[in-house]
């Protein structure tokens, strides 16, 4: 899919060409608009940040990476060790911080809850854009947080890598303690709405078909479990058979237990 990339306030974009080392990439200046016809993606870049939109849908709030949003600080507030993620990464018995490696991390949402926590985490993030935004978005995180904020996004290290290659090029003393997946879910097919951020998503991120190989590869690098994000209940029929799953309000979580 096409990306258009839009910088309005004339700000110093050169840092996000680590990141979007992407074919046919377009830069337009502040004074030009999106051109006709372009049913791509379109990444603003302002003053106050980077945030990624859809060319057919400019009216609709744009997607970013937020780490000092007030949902966010509202879920870190409500979150337990014994519950959901933090319980599948074994956070609710764990006696030291853990170093999860976080292999699919998307908008980070969940990385952060985990490093808020007190793990450190290793955050991996094949698409080109997704990468640009958690950049951006661990950036300003950095400079307007407050103490707590910082030190949490101080253990997160963001890798621009396909998952697959990180795993044939870590050496036994980089190995994580979790490993954990959420490749991106199929479209639903109920009439209720996907999420505005996940919708977009869904648009320049494949589902991932090779499940079961990342759960292999996953199991065979992490010390003690690989942590799998599913939507919906529980499932009791899930092939690679888990060691336990996790209930969640959305969705659940299944793990894997490693020798």
């Amino acid at each position: 899919m096409q990306v258009i990339l839009q910088n309005c306030d004339a700000v110093d974009i050169s840092w996000l060409h680590d990141f979007l080392a992407i074919h046919g990439l377009g830069e337009l200046p502040e004074s030009k608009g999106v051109p006709v016809g372009h049913e791509g993606l379109v990444l603003v870049a302002t003053k106050g940040g980077l945030s990624l939109s859809a060319a057919t849908d400019l009216q609709t709030s744009p997607t970013r990476v937020d780490f000092l949003a007030g949902s966010l600080r509202h879920r870190l507030a409500t979150s337990s060790r014994h519950e959901g993620l933090p319980k599948a990464a074994g956070l609710d018995k764990a006696r030291e911080p853990l170093h999860v490696l976080d292999a699919t991390a998307g908008l980070g949402i969940d990385a952060f809850q985990l490093a808020a926590m007190g793990c450190h985490v290793t955050l991996l993030e094949n698409s080109p854009v997704m990468a640009a935004l958690l950049a951006d978005g661990l950036r300003r995180g950095r400079i307007a947080g407050g103490a707590d904020t910082r030190a949490a996004l101080d253990r997160m290290a963001l890798h621009a890598v396909e998952a697959r290659d990180w795993f044939m090029q870590l050496r036994d003393e980089q190995r994580p303690d979790v490993i954990y997946l959420d490749p991106m879910f199929p479209p639903r097919q109920k009439s209720a709405k996907v999420k505005k951020d996940m919708a977009l998503m869904q648009r320049f991120l494949p589902p991932n078909e090779d499940i079961d190989e990342l759960i292999s590869q996953a199991r065979q690098q992490a010390r003690k479990r690989v942590v799998l994000k599913r939507p919906g209940k529980v499932d009791r029929k899930a092939l690679p058979k888990p060691d336990f799953q996790v209930p969640g309000k959305a969705c659940h979580f299944q793990v894997f237990l490693c020798n």
